[in-house]
């Protein structure tokens, strides 16, 4: 009988430690409040699946993940087109390193100020724009959203989020 609990401990241990090298699954948090589910391959490719939050405005749907400057934001992408406009992506928050997604064969992102970033980058027009435009809710059609999307598409070289805009 105690070979037969060697056994079964051994398989145990074996189970348990294959499911401690499994990645948690990634939950990515917008500024507009917005969840998604996440999974990343080593390439640093994800696949989104919006968990809650506001749905993306008519027209677009909820598909990329974008760093084009420091921050890296989630972007709603019109119908028939794999490119988001500027003044279509949130930035996403973070607490630590491991809530953000990762950079090619990493195992996790980088939170700089309680945002996902990428740090080799400097911040650029489409960071002053995220910025601007977090949390007035999706699309930039509103006087406050046109106003601020301005101010951002404005931030000069370097680039300096504007006083209104979200701090970095």
């Amino acid at each position: 009988m105690s070979r037969l609990f060697l056994i079964a401990a051994a398989g145990c241990a074996l189970v348990g430690a294959a499911s401690c090298r499994e990645k948690p699954e990634l939950v990515l948090r917008d500024t507009e409040g917005r969840a998604f589910r996440t999974e990343c391959n080593g390439s640093g490719q994800c696949q989104l699946e919006q968990t809650s939050g506001p749905a993306a405005p008519p027209g677009k749907s909820v598909a990329v993940l974008r760093a084009r400057a420091s921050l890296v934001g989630v972007c709603d992408v019109a119908s028939g087109s794999s490119e988001p406009e500027r003044g279509d992506c949130r930035a996403l928050l973070c607490e630590r390193d491991e809530g953000c997604p990762p950079a090619h064969d990493l195992s996790h992102g980088s939170c700089i100020g309680g945002y996902c970033s990428e740090p080799s980058h400097e911040l650029g027009v489409d960071d002053a724009v995220m910025l601007c435009l977090a949390g007035t809710g999706l699309g930039r059609a509103s006087p406050e959203q046109v106003e601020r999307y301005a101010l951002a598409l404005n931030c000069g070289s370097p680039c300096r989020v504007p006083t209104p805009c979200r701090p970095r």
